[in-house]
């Protein structure tokens, strides 16, 4: 599970790099705001990150606060706690554990102006199922490629969804010793993970083609909030357009949210 919420921050780190730098062939003048990052998973403990931005400009004034050491107010419970900060701008508080249903609002103040977040933890995703569990693929290499006839059927992953919430499948390869289905060449060996895009669906397929090794792959389904489904929009906005996904930080930029999840595995087989 650590590998997996680890995979899914990368389209983060991509998003908020470009949306706290200054837009190319602009004039855009540099504010010090902080940029916040947290995923708040039930079993962990809360947690956040907070960070300055790189700016492309060399003549940025920074403020003159220590990201290592705000006094950052995290209201639970309608208990009010401050975060111990752990250094490279983590903090953490260790007798708050993360649970399903749960609020959370944090405050702080930096560059002379009060930094907020909200964010909750949404449901655990309900009677996921998969439509087989195992998937039969022939070996594939340079001589040799099956045709569309010889392809098993794309693996069906569903679940309830009555309120249109969004959702996310990421499909990670458990093996210690990866097994390739097809012959990369030359070309470098791609992850032993994939994801799907964030979707408000009850279903989604997981076709022959996704996968790039034999072995138990273990599929785990979040339940996200609209503001993470939004930084997957993101990644396909120009310069022109570029907006903070996030509407629950005011005065700062990130993202502050929380997730659920519920996990099926399912076995890859050499024909």
């Amino acid at each position: 599970m650590k590998t997996a919420i680890q995979n899914i921050r990368l389209v983060i780190v991509l998003v908020i790099t470009i949306l706290t730098g200054c837009k190319n062939d602009e004039k855009v003048e540099f504010t010090d705001s902080p940029i916040i990052e947290s995923y708040l998973k039930p079993g962990n403990y809360f947690n956040v990150n907070i960070t300055r931005q790189i700016p492309f400009s060399l003549n940025a004034v920074y403020s003159t606060d220590d990201v290592n050491n705000l006094a950052i107010t995290l209201s639970y419970n309608n208990l009010s706690h401050i975060l111990t900060p752990l250094g490279n701008g983590q903090y953490i508080d260790s007798l708050i554990q993360v649970t399903e249903g749960a609020h959370f609002n944090l405050s702080f103040l930096y560059n002379s102006k009060t930094v907020t977040a909200y964010t909750y933890i949404p449901s655990k995703p309900v009677n996921m199922k998969r439509s087989a569990s195992q998937i039969i693929i022939p070996r594939m290499d340079s001589t040799s490629f099956p045709t569309m006839g010889d392809m098993p059927e794309p693996v069906k992953i569903t679940w309830d969804n009555n309120d249109g919430s969004y959702y996310l499948i990421i499909v990670e390869n458990l093996e210690s010793t990866l097994d390739p289905i097809r012959d990369f060449g030359d070309a470098e060996p791609p992850d032993n993970i994939f994801r799907k895009s964030p979707t408000n669906s009850n279903t989604e397929e997981l076709s022959p083609m996704d996968f790039q090794y034999y072995g138990t792959h273990r599929i785990v389904l979040y339940h996200v909030l609209p503001d993470y489904a939004s930084l997957y929009d993101q990644n396909t906005s120009s310069s022109q357009n570029l907006t903070n996904p996030s509407t629950s930080i005011v005065n700062g930029y990130g993202i502050f949210t929380g997730l659920n999840s519920a996990t099926l595995y399912i076995e890859v087989k050499e024909e």
